[in-house]
């Protein structure tokens, strides 16, 4: 490999995590456009809590997914402050994790349409692969010391965090997804467990 194509430059670090920024601040832009359009679907007199109750599942849809997202986000931010370099690895998993962030506000759109049979398995499925990628990009810097910022806080990070626990909750969430189509979303409720069961990991490792 050339000079050229394996250079790493700090200036490229910081294009890095504003590229992906802003992919995400358009994700979460992309989310709301479905609920632009309901006000020009009204031709009779109503009212706004007729509106709100007639496209209650349109905007609890929104909500979960902007949510989502923003917890994502929030995560890769953290992650990232322990990090100072990259290297060809890392920058793929972004690749990766910026896809699926691209993919939600579609798969949410079909979780809205009931006529998309497990829809919420494809939604749960794009969730995990996000997940993952983000697990990828803590295990990597874990492996690759030189791509962080030593110190304390660092490694405070590394013995706190890796995603696994939560991991493994949505890919049981997947599989009720599949083999109950009806459970729409419900299934993620399993990540309000996520916390107890990294704590317990964490003891075995």
């Amino acid at each position: 490999m050339s000079e050229y194509q394996s250079r790493r430059t700090e200036e490229g670090f910081r294009r890095l995590i504003a590229f992906s920024d802003a992919v995400v601040a358009i994700a979460l832009t992309l989310l709301v456009l479905p609920l632009a359009d309901i006000p020009d679907e009204i031709v009779d007199e109503t009212s706004v809590g007729t509106v709100l109750s007639d496209h209650l599942s349109d905007i609890v849809s929104f909500a979960v997914s902007f949510i989502v997202i923003w917890v994502l986000w929030r995560n890769h931010h953290r992650m990232m402050e322990n990090f100072r370099a990259y290297d060809k690895v890392l920058f793929e998993l972004h690749f990766v994790w910026l896809l699926t962030i691209v993919i939600l506000p579609f798969v949410t759109a079909m979780m809205d349409n009931r006529h998309v049979d497990r829809a919420n398995a494809a939604y749960i499925g794009v969730l995990a692969v996000s997940i993952m990628s983000l697990v990828a990009m803590t295990a990597w810097g874990r492996r690759h010391r030189e791509l962080l910022i030593a110190g304390e806080d660092t490694e405070d990070w590394l013995a706190h965090r890796s995603g696994v626990g939560t991991l493994l909750l949505l890919m049981v969430a997947l599989i009720i997804a599949i083999v109950v189509p009806d459970a729409d979303v419900w299934p993620l409720l399993l990540l309000l467990l996520s916390g107890p069961l990294e704590n317990l990991l964490r003891r075995f490792r």
